[in-house]
This record gives structure tokens, C-alpha cells and sequence, in this order.
């Protein structure tokens, strides 16, 4: 289900081949206006945030009362689903398209921030993969 075309072929790839390797993030000390902005844009499903590299949460949702001035990692969401490269691309898959944002942070086992799995928004393919439509 990876392409939407040879299945065989999509059992050889892992999450590492099908993730994006430059994801936006924003540093952990991120406030709650810069994160509020990049939510603003409806592609954006999370903000990612990062300390030199090191995955320090995800941001999902901002609540209404939350100050501009509050640090955005105090809102990190507890069930932002993670996986490792080296899971099959298969996988991968399924738990992006059952995941509510259509995304699946990779990290490793350092919780060191390799990529973002991204699922377009008819859950028909990966958002870089070619010839997907979204």
C-alpha cells in the first residue's frame, strides 16, 4: 500500500525510505504564538520540537486559553505516535492512516528526530511520494 503499486516491492522499503528527512521544527523553547502560526496553516498537522537534534515533543493542538508567552512543549501531545527507521514501509503506512494527524514521527534510538511520516489527506500514499494526488 506503500505507492499504490508493487506490493512485493514495498515490503523491501522501510520507514526511513518514505519518511521526509527535513520536517519544520521549531526549537524547545518554542512559545506558544510561534507554534499557534504554524497551525494556522492547515497542511501543518503538528510542530515538532527539538533541542540540537533530540525530539522533545509534538505539539498538535494549543488550547484556547494557553498565553502566546507559555512555552509550547508545556502542550505537547502524550499520544503522538513514533517509530523507528527501520520499521517496514507497510507498517509505516498503517499507522499513519490510523493516526488522526496522518503523521508518524521517526526517531531513534537516541530519540534523536531522523523524519516525519506523512500521510496525504486522502490516506492514499505518502505526501512526497510521486504521483500521489492531495
Amino acid at each position: 500500500m506503500v505507492t499504490g503499486s508493487d506490493k512485493s516491492a514495498s515490503t523491501l522499503l522501510e520507514a526511513a525510505d518514505v519518511m521526509l528527512r527535513n520536517p519544520k521544527t521549531l526549537t524547545a523553547a518554542a512559545s506558544v504564538a510561534e507554534v499557534r502560526e504554524l497551525l494556522t496553516n492547515p497542511k501543518v498537522q503538528m510542530v515538532l520540537l527539538t533541542d540540537y537534534g533530540a525530539f522533545k515533543g509534538a505539539v498538535t493542538h494549543v488550547p484556547e486559553n494557553a498565553s502566546p508567552r507559555d512555552r509550547a512543549v508545556d502542550y505537547v501531545d502524550p499520544d503522538a505516535e513514533t517509530i523507528s527507521p527501520d520499521a517496514s514501509a507497510d507498517e509505516a503506512f498503517e499507522r499513519a492512516a490510523a493516526s488522526p494527524t496522518r503523521r508518524v514521527i521517526v526517531l531513534d534510538e537516541e530519540d534523536n528526530l531522523l523524519g516525519l511520516l506523512c500521510l496525504n489527506p486522502s490516506r492514499t500514499g505518502f505526501c512526497q511520494t510521486p504521483g500521489t494526488v492531495d
